[in-house]
Order: structure tokens, then sequence, then C-alpha cells
């Protein structure tokens, strides 16, 4: 008897929320107003109160742009609470000295607090200095305060270049086994939260992480941008972490109303066709507003378009990798089969061959019985060997003049065979 399928709930609550979304009429061209408060109707029935999937292992994301102000901060810790509110466990780690990212999560990050400066520089451990976000059950900060502006200046002091830009990178795993040890829940996605230049705290985030996430704003300077910023991690990935990918491209401040933000859409998604997220994050106010009251657009207005934009993004996010992890399995797998059939075909044909040569050998051994047995041949006189030829190696058919030594006795020999002839 079948076992029932475990998704079969959940397919019938999608199926549910679809039918509500179907509801809400639509309303005319003439009012866009309306229009879009439709829109972000049909998104909250869809999105809200949903759990994600976990990953297989812990995802870490850097999430990085040299370019400032192309909604880094604003994106990763939005994108960190819109997974923790699915039922995920994240944590952020502030890897820019402003501190922008703490603030807007509600953690203190005044001088002297630990935090990502400690782990760097001093070796604190990454669990003593990780907060719990006050809003966002599952969600957890690394703060960073101004003193990380001067860990550039007392890195560039270690003279292993390797071991100075993963020193992120073994605190996170540190931290990830611990975790383990103690019986706590294992982290789900990591985000690290970077400075917008290419300094050592940059290379310590990228070497830390497996995928990097590029926000970038619908603009010209940011597009320019681009092409630098993936010639970069390019540079990263062959030198210090081979295992480094571009996986997600999240378009930000993106204005409809604009054929520049369109047109700057179409370019990023041609150039990367397979990364470029379909949510696109919209310029709002509300976005803006929400760390100076310490929380995420996603708490402080969670109905405005700007968090359903983040909610439907990380949602991608995470159906996104499941698809990838899915076609590279069947892919996997089609290519055992194709061993394994190989495989197959070649203990066939050995199968074969041994048959028929057993064949063969069997019919011959039947000849043999049927026939007579031969009469003994006879002995042939003896013939006296006639004087062999003697050959020039200059000039016969071995052609060895290039290896060749001659031997002065050869003309006289043959001289002396001509007269016994």
């Amino acid at each position: 008897m079948a076992e029932p399928s475990t998704g079969a709930p959940e397919d019938e609550e999608v199926a549910r929320r679809a039918l509500l979304a179907q509801a809400i009429p639509d309303a005319g061209e003439d009012t866009p107003l309306a229009r879009q408060a439709a829109e972000d109707a049909r998104r909250r029935i869809r999105l809200r109160g949903r759990t994600l999937p976990k990953p297989p292992r812990t995802r870490v994301l850097t999430v990085a742009n040299q370019k400032g102000g192309v909604g880094k901060t604003t994106s990763a810790v939005n994108l960190a609470a819109a997974l923790a509110q699915c039922g995920l466990q994240v944590l952020v780690l502030d890897v820019d000295p402003q501190g922008n990212a703490s603030t807007a999560l509600g953690v203190a990050h005044e001088d002297r607090t630990p935090g990502t400066y400690e782990v760097l520089v001093e070796g604190l451990p990454l669990s003593e200095a990780v907060r719990q976000c006050p809003d966002v059950r599952g969600l957890e900060v690394c703060p960073a305060s101004i003193d990380l502006a001067g860990a550039e200046m007392e890195l560039a002091t270690e003279p292993d270049m390797v071991a100075r830009v993963s020193l992120l990178g073994r605190a996170l795993a540190d931290h990830v086994a611990d975790r383990e040890q103690r019986g706590l829940p294992r982290l789900d996605y990591v985000l690290l939260d970077c400075p917008p230049s290419l300094g050592l705290i940059t290379l310590n985030a990228l070497v830390a992480a497996r995928e990097v996430l590029i926000p970038i704003q619908c603009e010209y300077y940011a597009l320019e941008g681009l092409t630098q910023l993936r010639n970069n991690i390019g540079l990263v990935q062959r030198s210090l972490n081979p295992q480094l990918e571009i996986s997600t491209i999240l378009l930000t401040m993106y204005d409809a109303r604009t054929r520049l933000a369109r047109e700057v859409a179409e370019e990023v998604r041609r150039a990367f066709p397979s990364r470029v997220l379909d949510t696109t994050i919209p310029r709002s106010v509300r976005i803006s507003e929400a760390p100076s009251h310490g929380e995420t657009v996603m708490t402080y207005d969670p109905g405005n378009s700007g968090a359903l934009s983040y909610l439907q993004a990380a949602r991608e996010l995470v159906e996104s990798h499941h698809a990838r992890l899915a076609a590279a399995a069947v892919s996997a797998d089609d290519r055992a089969d194709d061993r394994a059939d190989d495989q197959d075909d070649d203990q066939v044909d050995d199968q074969l061959d041994d048959q028929g040569v057993a064949d063969a050998a069997a019919g011959r051994v039947a000849e043999h019985r049927d026939e007579p047995p031969a009469a003994a041949p006879e002995e042939e006189p003896v013939q006296p060997e006639a004087p062999a030829a003697v050959v020039d190696l200059r000039t016969g058919p071995l052609d060895l003049r290039g290896s060749w030594t001659p031997d002065r006795s050869t003309a006289s020999r043959r001289r002396a065979a001509e007269r016994r002839a």
C-alpha cells in the first residue's frame, strides 16, 4: 500500500491561496494605484505565513558590490529577515565598518562591543560575538563597529596572504561546528554584508562564502561597474576560492516607469540569464524609513510593496537553489546510467567473444575426432644450404646510412663469392 504524500497538504494550501488571489478583481489601466494595491493583496495571500524548505547544508552568501548605494545592506537584512520569517535559521555577519546592518536589525554596535573586529583581529570565537535579533525569531547577528575600519592595516601585517584572507572563513566553520556540538539548530543561511570596496575585509568575506549575491541598482553606473566586479570575483575564484560563484543577482531601486531602469534590467538579464531573480525591488519610502526605527521593512511595514518584494525574492532565492540541485542530481543520475549501460554492453561483448572462442574450439575438436589419423609425413632429404648473398646495407633494402659503420671486408667477401660461383 502506497504511503500518503507528505507534500499533499502543501499543494492544497498553495491551491487554496491561488484561488483566493484570483478572487481579487483586476483594476483598470486608468487607476495605477488601485492596480498596485490589488497586486500587493494577491502577493500577500500567496506569500505570507508560508514556510520554506531547508537547504541540504548551510548556504553562505556574500552580499557584495564595490559600488556604494546599490542596496547591499538593505537587501542583506531584509532577505535575512524574510528567510527567518519563513522558518529558517539565519545568521548575518556585518563586515562593514559603518555597521548599518547591525542598526537595521536592532543590535547595538558601539565602541568596544564584541563583533566582527574582535573575531578577525583578536581571534574571538564567533559564538561570543553573535547576538539575537530582537524582532525576528531565528535571526542572529554578528555586529560591526567603527573599530573594524582599522582591521585592514592590522591584517596587512600578516605575512601569509592566504592566512590573512581566511580568518573569517575559519571562524565561521568553527562556529557551525560549535553549534552542532552544543545541539543547537543548524544554520540554514549565512549572509555577509560587505563594505563598498575590495579590501582585505571583503576578501575575507569572499573566501568564506561559496556564493555571491550582487544587488544592482537599475542605473547606468551600476551596470558599468558590474563587469569590473565580475572580473574581481574571477580573480578571487582562481587564486583563493575555487568554489566561489555568482549565484544570484537582485535588481534594486527599480522604477518601471523609467526607460533607463527597464534597459538596465534587460542588459543584466542578457548577461546573466540564469542568475537574475525575476523579482525586482521597487523604490519605497518605507524601506528607507525602517532602519531609523531599528527594524527591517519586514517588521516595520509587512504589507508594504517593498516588504512583499523582498519576501518574494527570498522565496525565489530558495526555490531556484533547490531547482539547480534537482537538475544537477538528474544530470548525475543520467551520467551514472550511461556508465552502467556502457559497462553492461562491454560485459555482453566479452561474453559473446568468450562464447565464440569456446564454440570454435569445440568445433575443431569435433572435426579432429571424425578425421582418420593422418599418416606420418615422409622425411625429405636435407639439401645443402646455398651460400647467402651478401647485402650491402648502404644500398640494400635496409637503409641505415644514418647509423651504419662501414665494414672494410665487405667488398673482398663479395668478390670471393663471385669467383666461387
